[in-house]
């Protein structure tokens, strides 16, 4: 069993470090376009990441990324403090993400929503999986299984390298929960995971 930090998790690559970004932030609250710019540069690649796989899909995971760009540019001038913008833009991702999540539950309970009679997990999580390798298939059907705070979670620390102080910043819940979640979710993960070899051996 690889560990779940193996790359076929990690399809966009480690978001790059946080190198010298506060001047930039600056900058961007007071309406400079060209530092949001390189802002929107150095963290476009690692949100849609995030997304994608928050969601299960990465055409939905970039759709998500732009309006929590945009949401962000019309937010920025209220951020307190520059040196928290990296986790307050995971936050609004990930607001966006769980608001998606909801509306597709949703409309899958909706009486007339046509029932496809396919699997449980909503068709857009597993969409575009044949252009996919296989096992990163296998990982996103995976963490579609998790609840979307463990999956969130967990999907920050990998992905964004967050710590769990800041995890539990970015998603405004205790660092005990974060260290819960990030735990349970794992074990949920390794043990699905392990199911799903069983069922594609069969």
């Amino acid at each position: 069993m690889h560990d779940l930090s193996y790359n076929s998790i990690d399809p966009a690559g480690k978001p790059e470090p946080l190198e010298n970004t506060v001047e930039d932030v600056k900058l961007a609250r007071r309406g400079d376009e060209a530092a949001f710019t390189r802002l929107f540069h150095q963290y476009n690649a690692p949100i849609c990441a995030y997304l994608g796989s928050l969601i299960g899909n990465a055409e939905v995971g970039n759709d998500l990324a732009q309006e929590t760009f945009i949401r962000a540019w019309k937010s920025l001038p209220g951020l307190v403090d520059d040196s928290l913008f990296k986790s307050w833009l995971y936050r609004i991702a990930t607001n966006l993400a769980h608001s998606y999540i909801r509306h597709e539950r949703l409309v899958r309970w909706l009486p007339w929503h046509e029932q496809s009679g396919q699997d449980d997990a909503p068709s857009a999580w597993i969409e575009g999986a044949e252009m996919q390798a296989e096992e990163v298939d296998r990982v996103r059907k995976v963490l579609a299984e998790l609840g979307p705070q463990a999956r969130s979670c967990l999907l920050l620390q990998l992905y964004a390298g967050f710590s769990q102080r800041e995890i539990a910043s970015a998603l405004n819940i205790s660092e005990k929960s974060v260290s819960a979640y990030v735990s349970r979710a794992r074990e949920q993960f390794r043990r699905l995971y392990r199911q799903s070899q069983g069922d594609h051996s069969q």
